[in-house]
């Protein structure tokens, strides 16, 4: 679940913590307690059950295991757990939703060698083979 891997910080918000405000973080993010306010995170948000972030999460990856109102972006994978309610809009290249998880928005899967084909081929020429 939460480990810290050797290249990146680990920080806690406890139970009794209630931080109001924005948080830009490196390394992973695990929450326990409420934030108001939206995540930018360059690691793993995990947010426990119990948790409660009213705000947008921006991350590498997610592990939800609480609610959040607001939107969920993941450059790749999200997991929503069976305690888990997601109020937003969920964007991500993997996405696993367990039994039992609430989830009211819209949700898009995005792949980067999708979008790098996409950049890559060529437009048809509607002119192109006819004669002129």
């Amino acid at each position: 679940m939460f480990q810290q891997s050797s290249n990146s910080m680990s920080s806690i918000i406890g139970p009794d913590l209630e931080i109001k405000g924005d948080i830009n973080i490196k390394g992973d993010l695990l929450i326990y307690g409420q934030v108001v306010g939206n995540i930018n995170c360059d690691g793993l948000v995990t947010t426990m059950k119990g948790s409660i972030v009213n705000g947008s999460i921006v991350t590498k990856f997610a592990d939800i295991s609480g609610k959040i109102e607001g939107n969920l972006e993941s450059k790749n994978k999200v997991s929503l757990s069976s305690t888990a309610s997601l109020s937003g809009d969920l964007l991500a290249s993997i996405i696993v939703i367990e039994e039992g998880a609430k989830f009211n928005g819209l949700c898009k899967m995005n792949s980067d060698s999708e979008e790098k084909k996409l950049q890559n081929s060529k437009v048809a020429n509607l002119n192109e083979g006819t004669k002129v």
